[in-house]
């Protein structure tokens, strides 16, 4: 904590001049842990493979880019209203604090007129894959202040929670820091619990820390005793803003690492970490066929047999006139039965469900050219989908797995929602079986 006097309080109770500093930045940047003095805000110490970030998060219109503006000294294109201004998940250097984490700024969620929720968390985790960022310093989740949990914090709780998961499982809620715009109540802790109490049902350890200010004009700060904004009004300045932050960060444990696993899915075939597959899959397996049905016997086999037929009457008729003997000539039907048996079956054989070709006479013993099995009575030879039927593993995904929100739920009118789990397996594995 600083002091009038321009000294400042250790952990330790130790007093340290401000004057041993640089720069206020520069304490807050440092702190001792015994002997020892960690750089909280740098990258440098992080033995994880990747880039480190700060990312923020939370409904559109809470301060999220106006926050990384101030932080970074970025110039991020920012808006007045709840509707986002961000397009896209953007990545953001900080120009003010040297050795610093990348910042990584996105859409929000709860956006009335853009993406899904579930779409801004695949881009943000898109994102960090794409550009090698596999450790997150700190979760800056803005919210507006709000006493009680409601189903959208509690949503972007369950975001949250996603960026660690298997054996990382809730480590992530060590390092969120929960912004609330504006000042609806006493302190920052009361506008910040309803979020806080999303984190909670999640992830019972779970203690963010909770920050809340209004961001001043000069007008306020010209015409407020600056302990009474402050304290009792929390109207901040941006260097204000600047220095909670940086305090904040410096109170926050090492990155945590976002690890993203090599997956397929054995019902639709789709690969990757599931937290970036499309809610889609295929509905249920049946056993099928992925031939198409074909006469039994084919025209070149029936060919062949009216041929031998027709070589067969020859001779014997030609034996019969040499020898007169006409006996020779009972053994005619011996050479004509083959070839008109397969001609005749070829004629009345027919799918199940067409017509039969010449009044009620019919054959139903029509083959897959899969397997050559029978259409009627066989079993399938092929695991398929049992509503659009392609390959179990291949093909467009049929249903939706997931039930849209509302910016998602026009779009995807088509498909019928049917809740299931993706069917995981290691993708080398699942390629080794494939072949």
């Amino acid at each position: 904590m600083v002091q009038k006097n321009r000294e400042i309080s250790s952990e330790n109770g130790e007093v340290i001049p401000l004057k041993l500093f640089k720069s206020l930045n520069e304490f807050r940047k440092t702190r001792k842990v015994g002997d020892l003095t960690e750089n909280f805000m740098s990258t440098e110490n992080s033995s994880n493979a990747g880039r480190t970030c700060i990312m923020v998060v939370g409904t559109s219109g809470t301060g999220k880019t106006t926050l990384v503006n101030i932080y970074t000294g970025a110039k991020e294109k920012t808006g007045s209203g709840a509707q986002a201004v961000t397009n896209a998940t953007v990545v953001v250097k900080d120009s003010i604090h040297s050795e610093a984490p990348l910042w990584l700024d996105n859409p929000g969620w709860s956006d009335p007129g853009g993406k899904s929720d579930s779409h801004v968390f695949k881009d943000l985790l898109g994102k960090m894959q794409a550009e090698c960022i596999y450790n997150l310093k700190a979760v800056v989740w803005c919210v507006a202040p709000q006493p009680r949990m409601d189903s959208n914090l509690q949503a972007q709780a369950k975001f949250i929670d996603e960026f660690t998961v298997n054996q990382q499982a809730g480590n992530i809620w060590s390092n969120v820091i929960i912004v609330a715009k504006g000042k609806a109540h006493k302190t920052a802790e009361e506008d910040c619990q309803g979020a806080r109490t999303a984190a909670k049902k999640l992830w019972v350890h779970a203690e963010p820390i909770c920050l809340g200010w209004e961001l001043a004009v000069p007008e306020i700060v010209q015409g407020t005793e600056p302990r009474l904004r402050r304290e009792t009004l929390r109207i901040f300045t941006e260097e204000e803003i600047r220095a909670e932050m940086e305090n904040a960060l410096s109170r926050l444990p090492p990155p945590v690492q976002v690890v993203f696993a090599n997956q397929r899915c054995k019902a639709c075939g789709q690969k990757g970490d599931p937290r970036l597959m499309e809610d889609k899959c295929h509905r249920s397996k049946k056993l099928g066929h992925h031939g198409k049905l074909e006469q039994r016997f084919s025209k070149a086999e029936v060919g062949v047999a009216v041929a031998g037929g027709v070589a067969g009457v020859t001779a014997l008729t030609a034996v019969s006139i040499a020898t007169g003997a006409a006996e020779a000539l009972a053994a005619l039907p011996v050479f004509i039965a083959p070839g008109g048996v397969l001609a005749g079956h070829r004629f009345f054989n027919t799918t199940s469900e067409s017509p039969a070709p010449c009044g009620p006479v019919r054959i139903n013993d029509m083959r897959w050219s899969c397997c050559g099995g029978p259409e009627v009575g066989g079993e399938g030879c092929t695991d398929l989908c049992d509503l659009c039927e392609s390959k179990w593993g291949e093909g467009e995904p049929c249903v939706l797995i997931r039930n849209p929100d509302r910016n998602l739920q026009g779009k995807m009118s088509k498909y019928e929602v049917y809740l299931k789990e993706h069917e995981l397996v290691q993708a080398e594995q699942s390629d080794k079986d494939a072949h």
